[in-house]
């Protein structure tokens, strides 16, 4: 399969199990016309107030811990639960979300992708993933620019992979982190954590992002 074929599919199946995910009813994701766009929990998710007058936020409610806000960012990606629940359906398969799972057998993509523990860019990529969910968009465009919301997926994931490479050895981050893996793999062990990072650093990221101060907190 062609990475668009492959891309399309893992995210098809997503859509699948997406009301598991978000604890809303699957009926919002499953069925691709249904006008997202007007849900009230989606809007609130989003911290969308008009559906006329559609304003994507960089850094939505839902990726904070009880959907507050925290424009120092010092929360951000606090929703950890819901990226690694995404993270868990995309390694080891969508059935692993009713079920203990110490991350996928023989077929999954965990063991496909030789996948142990998260990295900056899979917790990154999960927060995109959230938001195209909750989006009125129904195909991931080539372009990373969503035909209905124009929201640049692209930048939103160059902007949170940023934000966690700044902030990866910091506790709140490393214990994030540690959530998340124990959650997919059932195994937390810190000194394995640091181990993807130099690949992550070694991928220059867009300097226009430097306009985000990463450095405001070590919490």
């Amino acid at each position: 399969k062609s990475i668009p074929d492959a891309r399309a599919n893992e995210i098809k199946k997503l859509q699948g199990v997406a009301g598991d995910i978000f604890d809303l009813p699957s009926k919002y994701f499953t069925n691709t016309s249904y006008d997202r766009a007007n849900v009230p929990e989606i809007q609130r998710l989003l911290g969308v107030t008009s559906s006329t007058n559609l304003a994507y936020k960089t850094f939505p409610p839902v990726l904070f811990p009880e959907l507050k806000e925290d424009q120092s960012l010092k929360t951000v990606f606090g929703n950890w639960l819901l990226l690694a629940r995404i993270l868990k359906a995309s390694l080891c398969g969508i059935t692993s979300l009713h079920y203990a799972s110490s991350g996928g057998g023989a077929h999954t993509n965990s063991m496909k992708w030789s996948v142990r523990q998260v990295t900056p860019g899979c917790i990154a990529w999960a927060a995109v993933l959230a938001i195209f969910l909750l989006s009125p968009d129904t195909e991931f465009s080539s372009t990373g620019i969503g035909k209905r919301s124009m929201i640049s997926y692209k930048d939103l994931f160059f902007t949170y992979k940023k934000v966690l490479v700044t902030k990866w050895k910091t506790k709140r981050i490393v214990q994030i982190v540690t959530n998340i893996n124990h959650y997919i793999f059932k195994a937390a062990r810190p000194s394995a954590l640091d181990s993807a990072v130099p690949e992550d650093f070694m991928n220059t990221i867009d300097h226009a992002l430097m306009a985000l101060d990463m450095e405001s907190s070590d919490d």
